[in-house]
């Protein structure tokens, strides 16, 4: 997306044109080749072409450990809508309940979303804090529309329970302290900027892994003011940060992160790739391998305490995938896809464990916001 984030990307549809050759046969008359008929479009989530056909939200059980994760009847319960695309779910535990905080990559700001279901704006101008409203912001597709994606992306709490986020047309990590104050975390290095922090993974030491694509620029990787290639970072405060794997070495541009509980591992997304890096001592990360390919992987990760990998697909259709800590495929959340005009986009770009019992699956879902239960 983070969201999303993937952990939401930029589309861009063009159009193959074919070259049909014309024969001229020794003949009285000349036989010309008639074109084939242009094939139809086929239905998409987002953009141009039909919307895809209504489904009703079901879970598809690839293996008997699923049913350990998620119930068979899980239901699927609608805490808001109407956000258009939305990000980085987290949610922040207090002594009586908690709530849960969702970037709104439309909207500058991140909200709040209380245990009634009641919406507020929790922090505003998240995303970008300038004036230059008219020059930043890259562009994507929400159902048929253009839109800007002006709004914060990743959420996380640190060990003291302040929040850091991904503010993406600044082009920065941040933290909200304790007195409504905010720090920049990292903005860059080498005295270059990053291109727009995209999401985050926090450490039980609050190091901070970061995905750094091209979501705070206008123009996305084609902006002129592109500074730095994209990159996995390690940020500790107060150290510059340390380059961790490029774009190149990881294979695609890199979009969710999460670390293992035991934090012995890194999950990184890249297109519908999922790798799995050793994190060494110092933090750095050592040897990669393929943890897994396929549908519903691109965007958001995470990890429950069993060392399962949830993983989101991005733009649509609004997949969550459950993998075991070994890579088998569990089983897949599939959203519910309404169909019809106008276009109401449903996707997955991320998701988050909480709830009163910690037993609650949140996913950001671009206009939506679902919470499944878990077991």
């Amino acid at each position: 997306m983070k969201k999303t984030v993937p952990a939401l990307c930029v589309f861009i549809a063009s159009l193959t044109f074919m070259q049909i050759a014309v024969a001229a046969a020794p003949v009285a008359a000349a036989q010309i080749a008639t074109p084939a008929a242009p094939a139809a479009p086929q239905p998409t989530m987002r953009g141009d072409g039909p919307p895809p056909p209504a489904r009703e939200f079901s879970i598809t059980r690839s293996h008997a450990d699923l049913d350990a994760i998620v119930a068979p009847d899980a239901k699927l319960d609608l805490l808001a809508s109407g956000f258009g695309l939305n990000e980085g779910p987290v949610w922040v535990r207090e002594a009586n309940g908690g709530y849960l905080l969702v970037s709104g990559l439309l909207d500058n700001v991140i909200y709040k979303i209380a245990e009634d279901k009641a919406v507020t704006v929790f922090l505003d101008k998240a995303g970008y804090s300038g004036t230059d409203i008219e020059n930043v912001g890259a562009q994507t597709r929400s159902g048929r529309s253009h839109v800007l994606l002006i709004g914060p992306s990743c959420t996380g709490l640190d060990k003291q329970g302040r929040l850091i986020w991904c503010a993406d047309n600044d082009r920065t990590v941040m933290r909200l302290e304790k007195d409504s104050t905010r720090t920049v975390l990292a903005s860059g290095a080498g005295g270059k900027r990053f291109s727009g922090p995209n999401d985050i993974s926090i450490s039980s030491k609050d190091a901070i892994y970061l995905t750094d694509n091209d979501f705070g620029l206008r123009g996305a990787g084609r902006s002129p003011d592109k500074q730095m290639e994209n990159a996995v970072w390690l940020i500790r405060e107060g150290s510059e940060p340390k380059l961790l794997l490029t774009r190149a070495a990881l294979g695609g541009i890199p979009n969710g992160i999460a670390l293992s509980n035991d934090e012995r591992y890194l999950y990184l997304s890249a297109q519908s790739k999922l790798m799995r890096y050793d994190v060494m001592g110092d933090g750095t990360l050592g040897a990669g391998s393929l943890f897994a390919e396929g549908p519903a992987i691109g965007d958001g990760i995470k990890v429950d305490k069993s060392g399962n990998v949830f993983s989101t697909g991005g733009a649509g259709p609004g997949t969550v995938r459950i993998m075991s800590k070994d890579g088998r495929l569990l089983g897949m959340i599939n959203l519910p896809v309404y169909g019809g005009e106008p276009k109401r986009q449903i996707c997955a770009t991320n998701v988050a464990f909480g709830g009163n019992e910690g037993k609650s699956l949140f996913i950001t879902a671009c206009d939506a916001v679902y919470k499944v239960p878990l077991r």
